[in-house]
């Protein structure tokens, strides 16, 4: 089916995407749920999972147009410790997305470490704090990892620029202040109801380097809704799948708005 723009689709993504037309999406950006870590996303164990990621950035592939990117944020997670005698463990998600996704057919392009405050971040580092025994060291984690993917062309990506022109071109220069390193350091999202979000910070960036005004975007894992919440500031399309009614509402409250702001 044609793509709805500005649109929320209730659905499983894997699902829900097989219903889109091919070579349609100019950007993916988003953020998978994390593995078995909050209440909405649970998966029998770790292989079903990396199933999951992969039926669905394989129709995020299907559905982008050849040259354009896919951008996600995505991190390990600490399994806590079931009881004092056994030891905590990291599931290292972005190395084995990272691989899933080269199976898939996507280009590697960049790695982008996100870092955020100390304070942000669990404390691993109290033990260690206290006794300074060598082997015992666990580093409080303050950075994640952003993968910037790209759909294989035939050609060089300077057609893709050449084909924008006139107010399009004109009104989607980066301007001066663009972050000139792949280390991106920016707070965490702290007001949202959504348990895990990201901040507008990071959807603004990635969306204003990586596509047009005009442009498509997509976000598979819509959650609160930044990604949209986004794409209506700066002048793109989005589309987006999320399963729960409550953050559809939450995005579409977001969204409603910065519209009653824009009529202000």
């Amino acid at each position: 089916m044609s793509i709805e723009l500005n649109k929320i689709i209730k659905g499983d993504c894997s699902k829900t995407l097989k219903n889109f037309e091919a070579d349609t999406i100019h950007l993916t950006c988003t953020s998978p749920p994390y593995y078995n870590a909050r209440d909405y996303s649970t998966w029998p164990d770790y292989e079903s999972y990396l199933k999951f990621l992969e039926d669905t950035f394989t129709e995020v592939f299907r559905i982008t147009k050849e040259g354009r990117m896919c951008v996600v944020n995505i991190s390990p997670i600490i399994v806590p410790r079931e009881k004092r005698s056994m030891e905590s463990s990291r599931i290292a998600i972005p190395y084995h997305f990272f691989s899933l996704m080269e199976k898939i057919g996507w280009k590697y392009l960049d790695d982008i470490v996100w870092v955020k405050p100390e304070g942000a971040a669990p404390n691993r580092n109290g033990g260690f704090f206290r006794h300074r025994k060598p082997v015992a060291y666990k580093p409080n984690i303050v950075t994640e990892t952003i993968f910037v993917f790209q759909k294989p062309s035939r050609n060089l990506i300077d057609k893709i620029v050449r084909s924008y022109e006139g107010d399009i071109l004109e009104s989607s220069l980066v301007g001066d202040d663009y972050e000139r390193s792949n280390v991106w350091r920016f707070n965490p999202e702290t007001r949202s109801k959504h348990s895990a979000p990201y901040p507008e910070a990071l959807t603004e960036r990635v969306i204003s380097y990586y596509s047009y005004v005009g442009d498509t975007v997509l976000d598979p894992f819509m959650g609160s809704g930044t990604t949209a919440v986004t794409c209506k500031k700066i002048g793109r399309n989005y589309v987006g799948c999320e399963i729960h009614d409550e953050y559809i509402d939450m995005t579409n409250k977001r969204l409603a708005e910065i519209v009653g702001d824009e009529e202000e």
